[in-house]
């Protein structure tokens, strides 16, 4: 998750109008306050995101309040650092139990003054269950932190025997290729990482991605059209190599802390889709461990043009 957070990263979710979903929050800077309240507010909503597929909450973007724009960034509300500095926060959530571990508190400077800031707060998923300072547990569901089931607490606790395989996503951009007639094209490719960041390992790993047609080089199976003809979906396995890193064999397990990755070749007019509102869809089956869904934003995800590296170079 972590990235090099900065103001105009924060603008971009307004201007991009990227709605909070089940690991996105946001929070404007006056949910930040002394009052115990606020606090277990603060526990309360950390704590949901790590129980749940763990996420980001930025404190200070202020959502719309109109009822139609709802969990849609209205504009960026600068936090005092002087009255709320990042050691504050850290000791707040430090109030969670048990303690949340790899939580990363990134301070993101504002033009709007010298003292003026944005929280940008990273949440990995937890192999446990945490509680919130007012002595309960918490989930993610439909953009709140809602108190979880007695039977949903123990699931979390048993993430600790199964593995947690996460998705990351990249675009890369190869250098140019001139063919005879000295016509350059440039091998567009997008990157799926799945990481295992459990406590076990995973013997069978299969992602079901569906991917907007409209960027995909090519369709090779039209029984795998979905959606009526929007996505393309493709099974990503560690049992079958099509997609896959040229490094790992057939029926490689998914150890604790690897990662492996597929490519998929991407339509040389990308460029024209990016600004689109097209996602990537996709389902995660890893062994015994619950499947996982989500969704990823084509616009959010941080394209790499080794054209400008190798000139660079």
């Amino acid at each position: 998750m972590a990235r090099n957070w900065t103001e105009s990263r924060l603008r971009n979710f307004i201007t991009s109008e990227i709605e909070e979903s089940l690991t996105l929050e946001y929070k404007s800077a006056e949910a930040l306050d002394r009052n115990e309240t606020k606090k277990k507010e603060i526990t309360k909503d950390v704590s949901a995101m790590a129980n749940s597929a763990g996420g980001i909450i930025v404190y200070g973007i202020r959502e719309f309040d109109q009822t139609e724009k709802r969990h849609l960034p209205e504009k960026i509300t600068p936090v005092d650092r002087r009255k709320y500095p990042r050691e504050w926060v850290e000791q707040i959530i430090q109030a969670i139990r048990p303690r949340i571990d790899g939580i990363v508190i990134h301070s993101v400077n504002l033009s709007s003054g010298e003292n003026d800031v944005a929280f940008v707060i990273e949440i990995p998923q937890s192999n446990t269950a945490h509680q919130a300072n007012d002595h309960r547990y918490y989930k993610r569901f439909n953009f709140q932190a809602v108190p979880m089931e007695d039977y949903e607490i123990r699931d979390v606790m048993f993430r600790e025997q199964t593995p947690n395989i996460v998705l990351n996503f990249l675009i890369e951009i190869g250098e140019t290729i001139y063919d005879s007639a000295g016509k350059p094209s440039n091998s567009i490719n997008l990157i799926i990482q799945a990481n295992n960041n459990g406590s076990a390992f995973a013997q069978y790993v299969a992602v079901f991605l569906d991917a907007p047609v409209p960027i995909l080089q090519t369709i090779e199976n039209k029984l795998n059209v979905k959606d009526g003809g929007r996505f393309y979906r493709h099974r990503l396995t560690n049992l079958n190599q099509e997609y896959a890193d040229a490094q790992f064999k057939s029926n490689f397990p998914l150890l604790r802390n690897m990662s492996m990755n597929w490519k998929i070749p991407l339509n040389e007019n990308f460029d024209e889709f990016k600004s689109n509102d097209l996602t990537i869809k996709w389902k995660i089956y890893a062994d015994n461990a619950l499947p996982k869904e989500g969704k990823t934003a084509l616009k959010e995800i941080e394209v790499v043009d080794l054209r400008k590296t190798r000139f660079q170079t």
